[in-house]
């Protein structure tokens, strides 16, 4: 590890110091003069206060380079460069375990258990984390290869297969050509034909769920530059051509043409 790490880590100006008020000057205006510190200071004033704005990706690319070697001697490398007498090489340290799992143990059924920082226990495949140590030799690991092994998905990709899954699912709009978009209105699927691209009041290209918007409140009857030509509900053959399903029935539409 190079000795200048934890300044490469903290060389970022504080976020909010071209807002934040001046230290002096924040006061209580219910308890007349008297000061706001402390505690109260972080949770009510929280978007009037400067925050700490490090750049972790150092880091993270130092313990990324150390996978097969043993965790010991890693954090005494570590511990020479940030040692325990300065509060931003300290706080520097405590940003390790975003980036690897230190306290991992094996369970009764030969599962990897490890705590994260916030003192709660989890499986080292459901975990975020890239790293862990394993118990075994006490050497660094990736994560991934450890969920490959076991045939389980990778958390992290696991959430973002989940995430697709669900955006597929419950996106209330698709375009199919540039002036045709099938839009979902009170769970019913309709296509919209419109007299040219969609753009808004200062010009700029509607799409997605920006361009719902304006078909679900009415805003491009106030829009000088488009309209909608043509409306009409899907068909069955339709729906099933493209993957889509209504809602139960019973759901009233907005009358937009």
């Amino acid at each position: 590890m190079r000795e200048d790490m934890f300044k490469v880590i903290v060389e970022r100006p504080r976020t909010g110091r071209s807002w934040a008020s001046k230290s002096k000057l924040r006061y209580d205006k219910c308890e007349g003069r008297q000061r706001v510190s402390g505690h109260r200071l972080v949770s009510e004033y929280s978007g009037n206060v400067k925050h700490l704005n490090e750049n972790l990706a150092p880091l993270k690319r130092y313990l990324h380079k150390q996978v097969g070697r043993r965790w010991n001697d890693v954090f005494s490398e570590i511990c020479k460069h940030l040692d325990t007498g300065s509060t931003v090489k300290m706080h520097v340290r405590e940003h390790l375990d975003d980036f690897i799992l230190r306290k991992v143990r094996r369970a009764e059924d030969g599962t990897l258990v490890a705590t994260n920082r916030w003192g709660s226990e989890e499986k080292v495949i459901d975990c975020w984390v890239d790293l862990y140590v394993d118990p075994s030799d006490g050497t660094i690991k990736l994560t991934r290869k450890l969920c490959q092994k076991f045939g389980a998905i990778y958390a992290r990709d696991r959430w973002k297969i989940n995430r697709q899954a669900q955006r597929a699912e419950t996106r209330p709009i698709k375009q199919i050509s540039t002036l045709v978009w099938y839009v979902q209105l009170m769970g019913i699927w309709y296509e919209f034909q419109l007299s040219q691209t969609p753009t808004d009041r200062c010009g700029h290209t509607l799409r997605g769920d920006a361009l719902h918007q304006s078909l679900q409140t009415k805003d491009w009857c106030y829009n000088e530059r488009w309209v909608v030509v043509n409306k009409r509900q899907l068909s069955g053959k339709i729906l099933k051509k493209h993957g889509l399903t209504n809602a139960p029935t019973g759901a009233k539409e907005t009358n937009y043409a």
